[in-house]
């Protein structure tokens, strides 16, 4: 028996005999949902279910555009947060930095003013945030609106690469502190260096991994 569009036939014969005995679809969708089926094979069995009964395929509209869409916003979504969220932790190192010189560091550099040696950054924080914020929340609306995009390929292409990127940044500072730490170089400024380099690539995992998901699916 083929597996049609579903990519299932477990899937496609349940959904034959549940509409042979009568049951509507909006019982079908939560029922499968229930059981861990992404609404978008259960509508894809369906559509093998009413081609079949009208022989005639249901009609469809190219994906392209919705492809190109969620591309572009997780693209951005990913962008500017890689933006902000690098220009908050030079900040962070800069103030450190000041607050426990190093010796060995050139005086010129500590005698330059504050707002001097973190414009840049918080131009960047100031532009890139606001714009994270906006796209996350266009974002969320459409996951609420239509749960199925949770299962958009490129969606969840671009989410696991955002995973893969935060998870080495983590494991690279956990390398970090480890090395310092067998050689006896653990200062107060590596220990704050190497907590913000987590906070924030932690933060970033976290985010993803939360997001990923449906929240009715997420334990």
């Amino acid at each position: 028996m083929s597996a049609g569009p579903a990519g299932n036939p477990g899937l496609l014969e349940f959904v034959r005999a549940a509409k042979q005995h009568g049951v509507n679809d909006e019982f079908i969708v939560s029922l499968l949902g229930d059981r861990g089926w992404p609404e978008r094979r259960v509508y894809a069995a369906l559509s093998s279910y009413y081609a079949e009964t009208l022989g005639m395929p249901v009609p469809s509209r190219s994906g392209q555009v919705e492809n190109a869409r969620d591309a572009f916003y997780y693209l951005l979504n990913f962008i500017t947060l890689g933006f902000w969220t690098v220009a908050l932790g030079q900040i962070f190192y800069i103030l450190i930095a000041r607050a426990f010189p190093d010796a060995t560091q050139e005086a010129p550099y500590y005698a330059q003013s504050l707002r001097n040696t973190i414009s840049w950054q918080v131009a960047v924080v100031v532009i890139s945030f606001p714009v994270f914020v906006f796209v996350h929340t266009l974002i969320r609306r459409q996951l609420a609106a239509r749960p199925d995009l949770y299962d958009s390929g490129v969606r969840r292409w671009l989410t696991y690469l955002a995973l893969v990127i935060a998870a080495i940044v983590v494991l690279g500072d956990g390398f970090w502190f480890i090395s310092a730490l067998l050689r006896g170089e653990l200062t107060i400024r590596f220990l704050l260096d190497s907590l913000v380099l987590l906070v924030l690539g932690g933060g970033v995992f976290l985010y993803y991994l939360k997001t990923i998901d449906p929240p009715n699916t997420q334990s």
